[in-house]
């Protein structure tokens, strides 16, 4: 036989040496136990934890609210810019947290220009606004965000862009 086949044969055959079989006995799957046991536990690895910067992403209330909309209405443009968010960064890298999302990234630079994508394509969802004028335009949908190594750097640079954003 060729070496490569031995090989493969005596892999298999050190591997069926971990099967459990019931012909072991008590005192022998005992002993595997607290061999198992004492080389100690998995600890579980939070994404989350070792991402370091993260976003606040909010949608301009202000608008909505001029444009009169429903309850309804206002959960599916948030519905629809989740969806935004999902999909430019992962169901797991966002989270909602009051009327804010929370975004968390390793790269700011790729955190950033997703952000700009997300912008950009929430400007592309048009409100239909309820009015009696005839040449009211429709407004599209705004969001706000804020970089930051924290929750609450993020927080306080999106605050700040929005009185930015405001005193336009």
């Amino acid at each position: 036989m060729s070496e490569s086949v031995s090989s493969s044969c005596q892999n298999v055959v050190e591997l069926s040496g971990f099967r459990v079989n019931n012909r072991h006995t008590n005192s022998q799957s005992r002993k595997r136990a607290r061999a198992v046991s004492q080389r100690g536990t998995a600890d579980l690895f939070s994404m989350r934890r070792h991402l370091a910067y993260q976003a606040s992403v909010e949608i301009d209330e202000i608008v909505l609210v001029k444009a009169g909309l429903s309850a309804s209405a206002k959960r599916r443009i948030a519905t629809r810019v989740r969806a935004l968010l999902d999909k430019e960064f992962g169901k797991l890298r966002v989270h909602r947290y009051r009327s804010v999302y929370v975004v968390r990234h390793q790269s700011v630079e790729a955190l950033i220009s997703s952000l700009l994508r997300v912008q950009f394509h929430a400007n592309q969802i048009l409100i239909s606004v309820e009015s009696d004028e005839l040449t009211s335009p429709a407004k599209s949908v705004s969001i706000t965000w804020g970089v930051g190594r924290s929750t609450s750097e993020a927080e306080v640079e999106r605050l700040r862009r929005k009185r930015q954003k405001y005193r336009q």
